[in-house]
């Protein structure tokens, strides 16, 4: 796990936007998105980017992390809809393209299946976005869950249906459940790019990062991935204890590389 410590909320997404210009340019053919608020900011990078002419997604295709029960991707209020609105109208992709549950299924256990089958065809997520939430969920797999899980039907904490209520009037009921990518789904990519801004998540940040691998913090379950960052802001990495060292390590292969080849020369062996 890679943590990348930045001022603010506008330095995560211009970092998390050069991040995924990189794994475009080379060629990646699958990418994860999560709606939330979190990865606004880089959604609106990464429409400015595309109009400057910096981006093609004409050969990606988009697996949409999650969808609330009972809710039609076309209803304003669906997560599919967020994405729409929020960076698809704003780049090159194929609609076609475009995957995310059918939360209206009446066979939904089938629909989730058929949703991995998808990801399984096309080789695999390449990169997957993420965000974390207060309580350490990442997508919608709340804590308890299990750290294998595939994508699959999940119920909502306390917690979770408190931030989702500036989404929903006050005249209307917020979902209870959700289709979403499980963490063994996740595990699964290629890259993981976690996103995280805000005190309010520094708890949850300082438990993926830092805290043992529990159920109780279902983002901690990235520790153990192959490739893993994480980037975040100050206000966000205030509980965390090694500060210095993450820091001290972004950058830890260029600056042993360039130590390595000054000992070189004062060695005379270049």
């Amino acid at each position: 796990m890679k943590v990348i410590i930045l001022p603010n909320d506008k330095a995560v997404a211009k970092y998390a936007y050069q991040l995924v210009k990189d794994r475009i340019d080379l060629g990646i053919n699958t990418i994860g998105l999560p709606a939330g608020e979190t990865p606004l900011k880089l959604y609106a990078e990464i429409a400015k980017g595309f109009k400057r002419g910096e981006l093609d997604f004409s050969g990606v295709r988009a697996f949409c992390t999650h969808e609330y029960l009972g809710i039609s991707e076309n209803d304003d209020r669906s997560c599919r809809r967020f994405l729409d609105d929020n960076i698809f109208c704003n780049i090159n992709i194929n609609p076609d393209w475009i995957y995310s549950p059918n939360a209206m299924a009446e066979d939904f256990v089938t629909e989730c299946q058929n949703y991995e089958d998808d990801m399984d065809y096309l080789g695999g997520v390449k990169l997957q976005i993420l965000d974390i939430g207060r309580n350490g969920r990442v997508a919608y797999n709340e804590p308890g869950c299990s750290l294998n899980c595939r994508a699959g039907l999940v119920a909502f904490s306390k917690e979770t249906q408190d931030e989702l209520r500036p989404y929903f009037p006050k005249d209307e009921s917020i979902p209870k459940f959700a289709l979403s990518i499980g963490i063994g789904t996740i595990m699964d990519a290629d890259e993981c790019l976690v996103l995280a801004t805000g005190s309010e998540k520094a708890d949850a940040v300082a438990a993926m990062v830092e805290g043992p691998v529990s159920t109780s913090c279902p983002a901690s379950a990235l520790q153990y991935h192959n490739t893993c960052i994480v980037v975040i802001d100050d206000a966000a990495a205030a509980n965390l204890k090694r500060i210095d060292f993450y820091k001290a390590t972004v950058n830890a292969e260029e600056q042993a590389y360039q130590y390595l080849m000054n000992e070189r020369k004062l060695n005379g062996i270049d």
